[in-house]
C-alpha cells in the first residue's frame, strides 16, 4: 500500500454528539460549502465531520485517481481513523454518487455500518445524463472564472445574485486544483455502477433531496426513476425555493430536513427490523 493510498482526508469536526455524520462536498465546492448549515445543526446530538476530497481544501495537496471507488475508500478510511463503528453519510451532487457507492460497498461487505444516507441533489449511479454540448460546457468551465459563475447560476435557475456566483467561484478556484476538478468531471459524467446497485437490493435507509429550481438531470423525474428504482428503502423530498445548492439557498430548511431524517435513524442497525417511515421527512410542495 502506497503512502498516497493510506492518506487521511483533511476534515473539520463540528459537534460532540454520539451520532456520527460524514459529509462530502460537490464538484465546484469544498468542505466549506456546508458552512451556511452549521449554525442550525444540533451539536449536542451529532458529531459532524466535513471532509475535503483529494485536490480540494484541506486535501488540496493529495493527488489521486479521482474515481468513485477511490473517494469511497478514502471516506471509509477517514471513518476508521475517527474510530467510527457506525455512522451516517451525506453526499452532495457528485458526492451523492459517492454516497451510493459507499452504501453499496457497505451492504455487500455485510458490515452494514452506515445507518442512513442522504443524497443532496445527487448524481445518480449511472452518471449525469448530459448531452455532448453540456459536457463540453462543463469541461470548458473548469478553472475558468466567467464560465464557472455562469454554471453556478444555471444550477440555481438563474435566480441568485451574480455576487453570490462570483463569491462561490472565487472560493472554488482558490480551494481546488485543476487536475482534481478535471478528474472528478470524468467520475460523475462517465461512471456507471447502476446495475451493481440494482442487483444488490441495498436496504440502507436513503433520503434524496432535490431542488425544484435545479437542472433536469437533478429533477424529480430523473431521481425517482434512478435512485427510487434502485434503492429499496429510499424516500424523497423536494425544496421549492432551491436549485442545486440548498445549503446556500435554504440553509435552515435543509438543516431541518437532514436532522429530521437522521433523528429517525439514530441508534438503528440494519437488522431487517428497521423499516423506513414515510412520514420521517416533510415533503416540500
Amino acid at each position: 500500500m502506497t503512502q498516497a493510498s493510506r492518506a487521511i482526508l483533511g476534515h473539520m469536526t463540528y459537534g460532540q454528539g454520539s451520532e456520527n455524520v460524514l459529509l462530502l462536498h460537490h464538484w465546484m465546492g469544498d468542505a466549506g460549502s456546508y458552512d451556511p448549515l452549521i449554525p442550525y445543526l444540533n451539536q449536542d446530538r451529532y458529531s459532524y465531520v466535513f471532509a475535503d476530497l483529494r485536490g480540494y481544501g484541506m486535501s488540496r495537496h493529495l493527488a489521486g485517481a479521482y474515481t468513485v471507488d477511490e473517494v469511497a475508500a478514502d471516506a471509509f478510511r477517514l471513518a476508521d481513523s475517527l474510530g467510527w463503528t457506525e455512522f451516517h453519510v451525506i453526499g452532495h451532487s457528485m458526492s451523492g454518487m459517492v454516497m451510493q457507492r459507499m452504501i453499496l460497498d457497505d451492504w455487500l461487505s455485510g458490515r452494514k455500518r452506515i445507518k442512513s444516507a442522504v443524497g443532496i441533489t445527487p448524481v445518480s449511479a449511472d452518471g449525469y445524463p448530459a448531452d455532448e454540448g453540456t459536457k463540453k460546457f462543463l469541461w470548458d468551465l473548469i478553472h475558468q472564472r466567467e464560465l464557472t459563475e455562469q454554471g453556478l447560476l444555471m444550477l440555481t435557475g438563474q435566480r441568485l445574485s451574480p455576487v453570490w456566483a462570483h463569491s462561490r467561484a472565487t472560493r472554488h478556484l482558490r480551494m481546488s486544483t485543476k487536475e482534481a476538478v478535471q478528474g472528478y468531471y470524468r467520475m460523475w459524467l462517465e461512471t456507471d455502477f447502476s446495475q451493481e446497485v440494482l442487483g444488490a437490493k441495498v436496504g440502507t435507509p436513503v433520503l434524496v433531496i432535490g431542488g425544484r429550481q435545479d437542472l433536469p438531470g437533478f429533477q424529480e423525474e430523473h431521481l425517482r426513476k434512478t435512485l427510487g428504482t434502485w434503492f429499496e428503502n429510499a424516500e424523497f423530498t423536494f425544496i421549492t425555493d432551491a436549485g442545486h445548492f440548498p445549503m446556500d439557498e435554504t440553509p435552515v430548511y435543509l438543516a431541518s430536513i437532514l436532522e429530521r431524517f437522521l433523528d429517525a435513524h439514530r441508534g438503528t442497525c440494519h437488522d431487517g427490523q428497521a423499516q423506513r417511515s414515510k412520514d420521517s421527512v416533510l415533503n416540500a410542495v
